[in-house]
């Protein structure tokens, strides 16, 4: 059988919804209601129900999210095929870098390479 959570207290959802949000802790504290002291927050942040929230709102608010990078991609290709003002270069640039185009072509090799630094050069 599953254990229910129990919800909360207000000061302890409002301190978790203002961590989600990547707030440092102090600021997070004072903002919640409690003193604004770092110690105090860090020991409230290590509570295993405030934990179990953060990363609850931190997932929601990712699945919510509709940008996905097959979505970002698609949307800088429209822009780059369908403007024709100065922003266009901006979304090739964008593109080109979400595609890995900028990258440098890896050269394969199949032969080992010996590097000999000073010496006479003979082998």
């Amino acid at each position: 059988m599953t254990e229910k959570k129990k919800p909360l207290k207000p000061r302890q959802e409002k301190f978790a919804k203002a961590l989600a949000t990547g707030m440092p802790l102090a600021k997070a504290a004072k903002k919640a209601g409690y003193k604004e002291n770092r110690k105090s927050a860090q020991i409230t942040s290590k509570n295993p129900d405030i934990i179990g929230r953060v990363t609850e709102l931190r997932e929601k608010a990712e699945d919510a999210m509709e940008c996905n990078r097959l979505n970002f991609i698609r949307t800088i290709h429209s822009r780059f095929i369908n403007e024709e003002h100065r922003d266009a270069a901006k979304y090739g640039e964008m593109l080109a870098k979400c595609q890995g185009w900028n990258e440098p072509d890896q050269i394969q090799t199949t032969q080992e390479i010996i590097v000999r630094i000073g010496g006479t050069g003979n082998v």
